[in-house]
This record gives C-alpha cells, structure tokens and sequence, in this order.
C-alpha cells in the first residue's frame, strides 16, 4: 500500500490560499467531511485518519493545474467531489488529503453556429438540461439524479443512466473533446472542435469512462443534438416472468427501443402509486418512453411496443397519450426509491445488476432471490425491485433499519456487492452505470483477470505516477479473494 507523507491542515490550507481566492478554500471539519460522505455513509464511518486537510475550490482549469502540481511535489492525494453520489465507493476516501471539489467549474456555452456545447464539470445534470431545452436542445445524459449528480461525474463514468443503450448510446458517442489536467498539473485539450469526430487514437476515450483515474476533466465540448417528439406507455403483468419475456420479444422481434423502459415490482409499484395518488396497480409493470422526430414517428414506436408486449398476456398494455397521466406515472417512477425508504422505514442498499437478452428470464430470478443464502441480506427477506429493464438492468434495493447496528449495515453493503459480482460474472456482464472500481475492484479482478487488471494499473501509473489522484478508485495493493 502506497504510504502518503503526513501534513498539518493548517500548513495545507495556507499554501491553497496562496493557489485559489480565499473564500475558495475551507479548513472547517464539518465542510471536510461531509466532502468525504457518499450514499452509505450509515455503512461505514469516518475516521480521523481519513479526515481530508482541506476542502478547495478551483474555478479554473489553471486553478485546479496549480492544485494538482502542489500535489504531485508533495505526495498528497486529491479526491475529485462533484455532488458525491456515487453509489459504488468511488466518493468514499480511504486516505487523508485534498478535496478538490468541482462546484466554480460552472462555465456553460451554447454555441449553435458550431453545433456544440461546452461547459464544465460542476453543473448539476438538470441545470445543463433545461439550459439546452431553452434553446430547443436534448441532453443526451439522463441519471436518476439528475437533479442532483454533477455531470463531470457522468461523463467521467460514461454512464448510459436510465436510457436504453441500443436507442441513445453512452455519452462518449456524444463528446468532442476534453479539457483535461493531469495529476501533474499540466493541462491537456483533447478532441477535436469539429462535428467530424477524429479517427484513430483519441485521448478523449482515456478520460470518458476513465472512472476519474487518469486526470481531472474541467471542460467538456459534446455535439448539440435536437429535442425529440415523446410518445409513452405502460403495461402491467400478472408475475414479472411475463414482463422479462416481453422485453426480450422487444429485442427480438425489432421492435424500436425506447429512449426508457423502467419496471417496477408489485410492491414497489403499489407503494409509489399510492403516494401519488393514482391507483395501484395489480402487478408489476413496465414504463416506456419511446422519442422520434416527429409526434407521429414517436406514436409509431410506442404502438409497435404495445403490439409486441401483448404477445405476452400483460393485463393491460397501452399508449398514454395524457401528459398530466404521464408525469404522474414517471413521478412514482423517478421517486420510487424515497418512496420504499419512507414504507420501509430505512436505509436503502442496492446493488446493479446487468443481464444479457437471452438470459434476462433466469438473471430475474437469481436477483429475486439474491438474499438466499446471505447471512445478514436473508434476514431483510426479498428485495425490492425496480430497474432499467430495457437496458436489462435490475436494482435490486433492501431496506435496512434504521436502528441496526452499523456493523451489521457495513455487512448488508459487503454482501450486496459480493452478490451483484458473482450474479454479473455468471452472464458475463458488468455495470453500465456507476463505474467499474472502487468497491468493484475485486470483481473487475474476478471478471476480466489479473493481467487486464495490472494493465489498468500501468496506464494510473503512467498518468500519474504518485497515485495522487482519487487513490481511493483503484485499490494499489493486492485484493481479497471475490
């Protein structure tokens, strides 16, 4: 394990002083760890050794070159925070440091006679958004929270989020170009200011799903795509075996694939719907979300879906043509996880599992039953589940009370990520949402063996040969058994 000489905060906070406005730069414990916490912070306290020095605020990609040079002479890791919502440990620090939080990297530029945006990696995911919606634009990144998540942290995961991969892709199909600085502190451009995407090697692929290990995107330029006519639908199912052998008729009889198809279980449906005030349905269901350009062309897609799904039996399968209906509908959806918190008076855990078309049937039942055998998930009885179904992705949430002992939480989390790996590894799939390292490094391991491993850990090396930078994502020393 790399050992990280020790420094005193207050040495560290006046050399960010002399580096960033001094209102850019914190020393309050209270500000440097709740810089430290991710979603399951209930799981796993803080130490003091893992406290960070300083909380530091670049607005420039200079700012954040002069950071990282200080840095890189001195050995101190710096841990990249946008709004710390990822959900696989990758905003969980394991050493003491510098938070080089992203939030004054907010520039934002529509420039239409180009037919490109650019900005920075600060921005909430939604503000970008409706940015781009003002001036008749469609963001092509579309996370659950996307309310809250930074989208410097999408585009370092390469998340495909709730859409369908096959209709809207992952967005490296959609970025230009980078600014980048390395944990060095130099700055790279990357990209090209063309729509005419360069051939060959591009180092904009190195740091899009780069899983935040190679450098610190500042600035992203990502091709204006035109916003889309919508059409919706819903089918409800007596069991969900049904409802997985619909979503394969989808692939395999061509249907078109939907921008969303998002399922919920029976009582994750019937807990959602009831806090909307719609009525419960009797199954689960499927929810899709079909886009084309034009009204017609998306009201096509969405009855052809229907067609489809009727072969098998759903009790009802329809076009919802209410907007008002629809919003209520993707309401219960986008909340349903405050809403089984809230029912099952807990913590959530919940894990991504990924299946492939031909095995989406019997990966349904290994999630349903992934407590089976676990000591401590046994005890919380089936999960619930809800999922990006037409992306054939399940998350499968138990809730945890409130008032177990955070030993026992921290095992709820161990044994999750131990069943989300060995379920991912009999379909030979991974995660195509929350990045691949962090607490799934012993999967990465187990997945696609020890040399793909090594060759992750040469190129970190050869980026940043210090492992300063977010030391917490690729574990440097030798891992556990799976």
């Amino acid at each position: 394990m790399v050992e990280y000489p020790e420094y005193k905060p207050e040495d560290v906070y006046e050399d960010m002083r002399e580096i960033v406005p001094e209102e850019s730069v914190s020393k309050s414990v209270f500000e440097r760890i709740n810089n430290a916490l991710d979603p399951y912070t209930f799981a796993s306290d803080i130490s003091p050794e893992e406290v960070p020095y300083v909380v530091v605020r670049p607005g420039s990609a200079e700012e954040v070159g002069k950071v990282m040079e200080y840095a890189n002479s001195k050995k101190i890791p710096v841990f990249v925070r946008g709004s710390g919502t990822s959900l696989q440990g990758a905003a969980r620090f394991h050493h003491k440091g510098i938070v080089l939080n992203v939030s004054r990297l907010t520039h934002l530029n529509i420039m239409k006679e180009y037919g490109f945006v650019e900005f920075g990696p600060g921005h909430r995911v939604l503000h970008v958004k409706e940015e781009l919606e003002k001036e008749g634009y469609f963001l092509p990144l579309v996370p659950g929270s996307i309310r809250v998540a930074s989208i410097g942290g999408i585009i370092s995961n390469n998340t495909s989020a709730h859409a369908i991969d096959s209709c809207l892709g992952k967005p490296r199909d959609y970025v230009l170009g980078l600014e980048v600085v390395l944990p060095t502190g130099e700055i790279l451009e990357t990209g090209t200011r063309s729509l005419r995407r360069q051939a060959g090697t591009d180092l904009t692929h190195y740091f899009v799903g780069g899983d935040g290990l190679l450098g610190v995107i500042t600035g992203v330029r990502m091709r204006l795509v035109p916003v889309f006519k919508n059409a919706y639908g819903v089918a409800v199912f007596d069991d969900l075996i049904p409802l997985a052998r619909a979503v394969q008729r989808i692939y395999v009889e061509k249907a078109p694939p939907p921008l969303f198809l998002e399922l919920l279980d029976k009582r994750v449906a019937q807990i959602s719907f009831e806090i909307q005030g719609l009525p419960p349905p009797p199954g689960p269901l499927i929810l899709f979300h079909a886009i084309g350009q034009t009204e017609q062309e998306a009201a096509y897609k969405v009855n052809r879906l229907v067609e489809v799904i009727e072969k098998e039996s759903p009790t009802e399968a329809k076009r919802i043509d209410d907007l008002n209906e629809w919003r209520k509908i993707w309401l219960a959806r986008e909340s349903a996880l405050p809403y089984i918190c809230q029912a099952g008076k807990g913590v959530f855990g919940l894990s991504e599992v990924v299946s492939t078309v031909a095995d989406l049937v019997d990966c349904l039942k290994d999630v349903m039953n992934m407590g089976k055998g676990m000591p401590t998930l046994e005890k919380l009885g089936e999960p619930y589940l809800f999922g990006h179904i037409g992306a054939l992705t399940f998350h499968p949430t138990f809730i945890v009370p409130v008032n177990w002992p955070a030993e026992e939480k921290a095992k709820v989390v161990d044994e999750m990520f131990f069943k989300e790996a060995e379920i991912n590894a009999k379909y030979g799939t991974s995660g195509g949402e929350w990045g691949q390292f962090a607490r799934r490094s012993p999967f990465y391991l187990k997945r696609y063996g020890e040399r793909a491993f090594q060759v992750v850990r040469e190129m970190k090396k050869l980026f940043d040969p210090n492992n300063i930078l977010n030391p917490n994502v690729l574990p440097d020393e030798s891992l556990p058994p799976q």
